[in-house]
């Protein structure tokens, strides 16, 4: 009986030491998969990793990586051109129930496809106005949204344009993120 644990035991020893040898995963502990097929989930020291990671979390609808790209004091501005008396300018706070924290979840849940085969930084400023010197960054985007299994009615959509984003430094450990996110495709 005792032949028998040590005989098991070396068998999986050696199973696990051939798995490690021979490149087996670990389901618990999958790669990180990053934009564009590769590339891990950058570090938030700067505008540019936060809009790479941004890119990311909207390709690989990751909501908790999305979450994190986001100043406490987040807002996001559109100008909704269907309103009665023309173009309104319209502001959605991070939190709440139709915040845009809730409004991405849902986004991210209902499309099983989500490309942003364009995202490039146009221009860059700085925003000294405010109580907080802000980093500015133009982007040119074309946004695909396609929902692959029917769950919602086979509806895709698609979307160009430009965008802002503002973007600070939190105030310990220097991480930057996106105060302020602003779509002009409709201005």
């Amino acid at each position: 009986m005792l032949g028998v644990t040590r005989k098991s035991a070396f068998w999986k020893v050696g199973m696990i030491a051939l798995c490690l040898t021979a490149g087996c995963s670990n389901p618990f502990s999958p790669p990180n998969i990053g934009p564009r097929g590769g590339a891990p989930i950058k570090p938030l020291t700067s505008p540019e990793n936060v809009l790479d990671d941004f890119v990311y979390a909207y390709e690989q609808r990751d909501f908790d990586v999305y979450e994190t790209l986001l100043d406490p004091d987040f807002v996001f501005v559109y100008f909704d051109p269907d309103r009665v008396e023309g173009i309104e300018t319209v502001v959605v706070p991070r939190d709440g129930p139709s915040g845009d924290l809730e409004r991405t979840r849902r986004l991210l849940r209902v499309f099983d496809e989500i490309r942003i085969p364009v995202f490039r930084v146009t221009e860059v400023s700085v925003d000294a106005t405010g109580p907080r010197v802000l980093q500015k960054r133009r982007v040119a985007f074309q946004l695909t949204l396609r929902d692959l299994t029917g769950d919602f009615g086979y509806d895709s959509f698609e979307a160009s344009g430009d965008a802002m984003f503002w973007f600070a430094p939190s105030a310990s450990g220097g991480l930057w993120h996106i105060v302020r996110w602003e779509d002009l495709s409709n201005q």
